[in-house]
């Protein structure tokens, strides 16, 4: 399928060097923060992200949950959650999209209130995110890109109905 391309993979690219480095920079990521990665269509993003940090030894865990039934928005079902110590960590979570907040709100409950661990902080970390989701984030959110439009995307982990995640670039489903 044909798909407009929204963000090159330069765009994307670009964006994500960006914001990583200005990441390290604030001391957001460091050695020692134990990262999430949503599946599937954050493994994308973090495989991208991870050559970017070039630090060998990330302790990464990979939880899995899905609200979109083809391109109906759902309710949100857990299909895997590993076992993970995380009391007094810092934890980033990684994930394709932040498109209405509804994953990255069950997460932070799961990891505040389900595992009772307390992370010393939770934060969500985005190839792409809506503007209105990161008002009502409930935890740290950094984004690559913010997109305020409503278009369904495709590409770099976003998908639609299994098709598209693997474009080099954002695209848009017509």
């Amino acid at each position: 399928m044909n798909y407009p391309i929204k963000y090159t993979a330069t765009a994307v690219k670009e964006a994500m060097n960006r914001t990583v480095s200005t990441l390290l920079q604030r001391g957001v990521l460091t050695r020692d923060t134990v990262y999430l990665v949503m599946m599937n269509g954050g493994c994308w993003f973090a495989s991208h992200f991870f050559d970017l940090l070039d630090e060998p030894d990330n302790e990464v865990y990979y939880l899995k949950a899905h609200s979109y039934h083809g391109t109906e928005r759902g309710e949100l079902s857990w299909d895997y959650l590993p076992d993970m110590q995380l009391a007094g960590r810092d934890v980033v979570l990684l994930d394709d999209i932040c498109d209405s907040g509804k994953t990255a709100e069950a997460v932070y409950r799961y990891l505040m209130e389900d595992l009772q661990q307390s992370p010393r902080s939770v934060s969500l970390l985005t190839l792409l995110s809506r503007t209105s989701t990161i008002l009502h984030c409930p935890m740290n959110h950094y984004a690559c890109i913010v997109d305020p439009s409503q278009d369904f995307f495709v590409g770099c982990g976003l998908d639609n109905n299994g098709e598209g995640r693997m474009l080099p670039y954002v695209g848009i489903v017509q």
